[in-house]
């Protein structure tokens, strides 16, 4: 019975908090909000994108500069100067394999 309830518990908080914000915000977003939430994308792929290129894997995880960073430096610059999603991947993966061929 406790498990039911939990899980009728968890559902309800997911519910709450997906769907009373658009309950609550009907019509148009205040511009100083619409503005906020234009950074969330740009935050969460910060987030997720970053780490792998700045920390080692394995049990003591520590800053390093090796080869994704300067891949991922590519493919920024790649990003920047093309606008492109595809030509972004395919310099990064390019000058990433590369590398790892010339280090050995």
């Amino acid at each position: 019975m406790t498990i039911w309830l939990a899980i009728l518990g968890m559902a309800l908080v997911t519910l709450a908090t997906r769907a009373l914000p658009l309950l609550l915000m009907r019509g148009a977003l205040p511009t100083w909000l619409g503005r906020w939430l234009g950074f969330v994308p740009v935050a969460v792929f910060a987030a997720l994108a970053l780490r792998p290129l700045l920390v080692s894997a394995g049990p003591e995880p520590r800053l390093v500069a090796g080869l994704p960073l300067l891949a991922g430096l590519a493919g920024a610059l790649a990003a920047w100067h093309t606008r492109s999603v595809v030509a972004t991947i395919v310099v990064g993966m390019l000058v990433y394999w590369g590398l790892r061929l010339a280090t050995g």
